[in-house]
């Protein structure tokens, strides 16, 4: 099982688009972590579990999305209301209070995963200003079929994988 994970795309509508395209049908859902600054009838967007960034137009995605995914519990929150810049805590705290498998958060433009707390730590970066890598990134997240481990795949936009941020962690099913 598959999902796509992107981030801070801050008014690309091609790229975005494209993404969408790409994986069609091949992933479990599409997450946008915020800062697309589209709008939410913006047909770019249509489909992707989208939350509302710091940069995006207020009132126009929610603050963050809990949802169940396949047999991953998800919570996407942008991370400027949770300090994501100054201290991962206060993320890991919320996806503690919603029991999440997996939290995927922007904001700070840097991709990285973590485990803590038995949850995994999603930042895909940004796909049009990264900080830590020369070309804009997204992640596919896959869950191993034997449900036993999960793999977050770094790509930039052409596709060609950025094995500097790809991690595998195992997975203890809750």
């Amino acid at each position: 099982m598959k999902w796509l994970i992107v981030s801070d795309t801050h008014g690309l509508k091609n790229e975005v688009a494209e993404l969408k395209k790409r994986y069609e049908g091949q992933v479990e859902a599409l997450i946008h972590c915020g800062d697309s600054e589209l709008r939410a009838d913006s047909p770019e967007i249509q489909n992707y579990l989208t939350v509302e960034g710091n940069c995006d137009l207020p009132g126009n995605f929610p603050n963050e999305i809990v949802r169940q995914s396949g047999p991953l519990k998800l919570l996407v929150a942008h991370g400027h209301l949770l300090g994501v810049r100054t201290s991962p805590a206060n993320l890991i705290y919320r996806g503690l209070e919603e029991k999440a498998d997996v939290i995927c958060y922007g904001h700070t433009h840097f991709a990285g995963s973590f485990k803590e707390q038995g949850m995994i730590g999603i930042n895909p970066g940004s796909l049009r200003l990264p900080r830590n890598y020369p070309e804009g990134t997204y992640v596919i997240l896959d869950l191993s079929p034997d449900r036993k481990r999960i793999r977050v795949n770094y790509f930039n936009f052409k596709g060609e994988p950025v094995k500097k941020f790809t991690t595998e962690y195992s997975w203890d099913v809750k």
